[in-house]
């Protein structure tokens, strides 16, 4: 097998990409009734419903960078949505390769190293949101209001993604996460032949 992504590759991981936007949207519908603290840890509502589809990425994939080309693709998606914004891809993307390095150099990665990869790659997600709060709010604050937010849901975000709240939905998100890399195990286990 080779270790380099080929074209079947990249294009297995564009659908698994488009599965997974279809849950993060339903994640995001769901969480929509907690207000702005379920918005802070909507990429771990993701994360637990979609734990099935990058287990089934590894498997079928298992090469390196198959996370990263994945977060990439997902941020391109909201990019085109108009949710572009740079903090939250550099800490996508740099949990997303190290998530790679963890788990991505062959397709019978351990569950757990899995579940943590997911849990570190929803994180980064997450901190788009959480890192801005805590270290330059009002940079954050000014662009998403320019961007036309109101401020008062942009106070509302930020006191939800700051402080011991950021940290809170920091730990929830990966929690959710892993568990559902074991939900998304327990689901395709049979289809793969795991034990």
């Amino acid at each position: 097998m080779s270790k380099k992504l080929s074209l079947k590759d990249i294009i297995l991981i564009a659908l698994l990409t488009a599965v997974y936007m279809i849950l993060y949207f339903i994640a995001m519908g769901i969480i929509s009734v907690l207000g702005p603290f379920g918005h802070a840890i909507s990429p771990g509502i993701a994360g637990i419903l979609s734990g099935a589809v990058l287990y089934f990425m590894n498997r079928k994939i298992g090469k390196m960078w198959e996370y990263s080309l994945f977060t990439l693709i997902v941020m391109a998606i909201f990019a085109l949505m108009g949710g572009a914004y740079l903090p939250w891809l550099i800490t996508s993307m740099i949990t997303a390769m190290i998530a790679d390095f963890i788990s991505s150099k062959s397709n019978d990665t351990p569950v757990w190293k899995l579940a943590i990869s997911s849990g570190l790659m929803h994180m980064g997600q997450a901190w788009g949101a959480i890192i801005p709060s805590l270290f330059f709010v009002e940079s954050y604050r000014n662009h998403w209001i320019a961007r036309g937010q109101s401020p008062a849901d942009m106070d509302a975000n930020i006191y939800y993604t700051g402080g011991m709240f950021g940290i809170l939905a920091s730990v929830l998100t990966f929690a959710l996460s892993f568990i559902g890399m074991y939900i998304g195990y327990l689901l395709l286990r049979k289809h793969f032949k795991e034990k």
